[in-house]
């Protein structure tokens, strides 16, 4: 597993105190899901493997994965999955048994969640008044990152993880490794810098630079493509959809890039510039 860091927690240990209280995980629990209903529960919201490795390296309980999850995820991501779990906490088709919640623990919980979203705002603003000149609009280019940037992080993690496991000694395979971190750590800036309204167009062609860094890599014949050939190539697709750089392909990497990043494309409208068009697919 990849050790770069990862994005900033935007939940402060304070608030995390509040969420945890509010879901019940003091006891390696959330609410009364069962590890089955939880993962469903999970995948069903934000799109998200809950039983991946890189989720279970604290335990495997449902808390522990839950905290892992949510510091993984985008300010949207964390508003709107803390909100689901409102929701259910509060439905009366829930079939468990969950203490009552008192007013101040809800309005505390709400309060992060309104703070989250808030934050999403108040860089929608920030970039309303960008002087970006990329082929996209600032808002176009953001909503993108917003969803593949995350999906490219945990997908470039499992590969590496693959690769490593694997033991190559062979320098070319080394530095692709090496090229894979890197990639993770500027994408878990880049969404950190999302959230925070500071994503420039410099730090995108950082992330296409590298991209065209790991595909010489490739080519030179680092085994990436012996050990994971769809994926590789599948990420390479979601990396240029995120930056904005049409690359050739196979049939099968396209159907892979599409499907780990389908949750996040399939709210744009083919006919947006944000959708991967003929020449990039």
């Amino acid at each position: 597993m990849l050790t770069a860091p990862g994005p900033k927690p935007l939940i402060s240990p304070a608030d995390m105190q509040v969420v945890e209280r509010v879901l019940n995980m003091n006891t390696g629990y959330v609410l009364d899901f069962s590890d089955r209903t939880f993962d469903e529960f999970i995948a069903h919201e934000i799109g998200i493997d809950a039983t991946a490795p890189r989720y279970s390296v604290d335990g495997g309980s449902k808390a522990k994965r839950l905290r892992r999850i949510l510091h993984s995820l985008a300010g949207g991501q964390q508003a709107k999955l803390l909100r689901a779990f409102s929701k259910y906490r509060e439905s009366p088709a829930r079939e468990g048994a969950v203490d009552l919640l008192d007013d101040e623990w809800r309005r505390s919980y709400d309060e992060i969640i309104r703070g989250l979203e808030q934050r999403v705002t108040d860089a929608d603003n920030t970039y309303a008044a960008s002087s970006w000149t990329g082929r996209r609009t600032i808002r176009e280019q953001v909503a993108i990152v917003r969803g593949l940037a995350p999906v490219a992080l945990r997908e470039i993690d499992e590969l590496a993880s693959i690769v490593e496991s694997r033991r190559f000694n062979d320098p070319i395979t080394a530095d692709a490794v090496q090229c894979l971190r890197e990639l993770h750590q500027q994408l878990g800036e880049l969404i950190s810098a999302i959230d925070r309204g500071t994503m420039t167009r410099e730090t995108v062609e950082a992330i296409e630079a590298n991209r065209q860094k790991l595909a010489h890599y490739v080519r030179e014949g680092a085994k990436l493509t012996m050990v994971a050939p769809t994926m590789t190539f599948g990420i390479m697709h979601v990396l240029a959809w995120m930056t904005g750089v049409p690359i050739d392909s196979t049939l099968e990497s396209t159907v892979f890039g599409a499907i780990v990043g389908a949750d996040a494309l399939k709210s744009f409208n083919k006919k947006s510039s944000l959708a991967p068009s003929q020449e990039s697919v």
